[in-house]
């Protein structure tokens, strides 16, 4: 897997062959960012942007944001040995505008979350939706733009924008 865009761009982003978690797509990311970029309803300016990978994985979204320009990138995984990887991709690129940290969103304060404008959130698939809505939605501010990657079908009420894929589903809603 390769950073798709910006200053990185075709640096090549650790996957392990076997692994616990599931990379986005290639073309899942770059919708994301020419989503954020050019949809005049997300109304967001990247650079001006603290940009939140909550289930962070690989850190590919987290690591796309930064290539892009993103003001800041917080990666949040709860397994270590996921955000060691993410910290040695990011030393070698020689960046500060990033954290990262091992919270259990579901469990401990997540008070990080509302210095965020965006936040990205691709749970493991046994996740419910009801247990992110009443675990970590609930606890978030109000405005901050919310970017659910889910293999199901949600009902959202400030649902912005929803991208449909052949066995996923990207919403964009504000809290």
């Amino acid at each position: 897997m390769r950073v798709i865009s910006g200053k990185y761009k075709g640096r090549r982003i650790l996957v392990e062959s076997k692994c616990n978690y599931r990379p986005t797509l290639t073309r899942v990311r770059e919708d994301i960012f020419n989503l954020l970029s050019h949809n005049k309803n997300l109304n967001v300016n990247l650079n001006e942007v603290i940009f939140c990978d909550l289930f962070a994985g690989t850190g590919s979204i987290g690591i796309e944001a930064l290539s892009r320009g993103a003001e800041k990138v917080i990666f949040n995984d709860i397994e270590k040995n996921h955000t060691d990887k993410i910290e040695g991709f990011i030393k070698n690129i020689n960046e500060d505008n990033y954290e990262i940290l091992n919270i259990d969103p579901y469990k401990q304060e997540i008070n990080f979350l509302n210095y965020c404008q965006i936040i990205y959130i691709d749970p493991p698939y046994d996740h419910s939706f009801e247990l992110i809505k009443n675990k970590i939605l609930n606890r978030i501010d109000t405005n901050i733009l919310i970017i659910l990657e889910s293999s199901n079908l949600v009902e959202l009420d400030n649902l912005i924008l929803k991208k449909q894929y052949k066995n996923k589903n990207l919403f964009f809603f504000r809290t």
